[in-house]
């Protein structure tokens, strides 16, 4: 069985202002399009990749900017 994917631009990430290309499933993209908060739209991504959906921020340049995440 396929799932139905969706592609995702993030916005430019403000620490290096690089986008980056995310495939979204179909149910993930219409839960989040439809206002639902996103950890409760895509709740089996790790917070890190929904951050980078949601604001673009790369996990690296969080790290970078912010230090290690609790």
């Amino acid at each position: 069985m396929s799932t139905i994917t969706t592609h995702h631009t993030t916005p430019a990430c403000m620490f290096c202002q690089g986008e980056t290309a995310v495939e979204l499933t179909a149910a993930e993209a219409a839960r989040w399009s439809a206002g639902t908060p996103i950890q409760d739209a895509m709740p089996n991504r790790p917070a890190a990749e929904r951050e980078l959906i949601r604001s673009g921020i790369h996990p690296e340049c969080w790290t970078g900017a912010f230090g290690v995440p609790d």
